[in-house]
């Protein structure tokens, strides 16, 4: 008897570099019970059914308020980690968001309670590390990175 072979799945998450100049759009995560206090780009988890740069578009809009069209995200980095909220392995597709409108607010203060501007050449001690991992890489044209694989 054939069975079929089980695929190992792996989560992806979406995170959106959006620049103002020299600065980059950060918000402060709060009340999550992970990394509290610490800041990230706009991001999120891919629902399914949806293509990775929408995917951006909506996590972009539902935590900013700020508008970007699909065609508008362009992959910058990919990151494959075995660090975050739920200690799994995962992947994190970073886009910049060529095109954007809008003014920045802060839509979801049950997980944040900051947005602000920060210089991209500058960043804060206090960015999650990833984060600050794929700002980096994306701004040096790296394609691919790994994160938290050494113990």
């Amino acid at each position: 008897m054939n069975q079929a072979r089980q695929r190992f799945a792996l989560s992806v998450s979406v995170f959106v570099i959006v620049r103002d100049g020299p600065q980059v759009l950060l918000l402060r995560r709060a009340n999550t019970g992970w990394k509290d206090g610490f800041l990230s780009l706009p991001a999120g988890a891919h629902d399914g059914a949806e293509t990775l740069a929408q995917a951006a578009v909506r996590e972009l809009r539902e935590e900013t308020g700020i508008s970007a069209a699909e065609a508008d995200m362009r992959l910058v980095h990919l990151m494959h980690c075995r660090a975050g909220d739920t200690g799994g392995e995962w992947l994190g597709a970073f886009f910049v968001a060529e095109n954007w409108s809008g003014t920045p607010a802060l839509l979801e203060a049950g997980k944040h309670d900051h947005i602000a501007w920060y210089a991209i050449d500058a960043l804060p001690e206090n960015l999650i590390p990833y984060t600050r991992q794929g700002i980096e890489c994306s701004g040096r044209g790296e394609a691919f990175s790994s994160f938290g694989w050494t113990e």
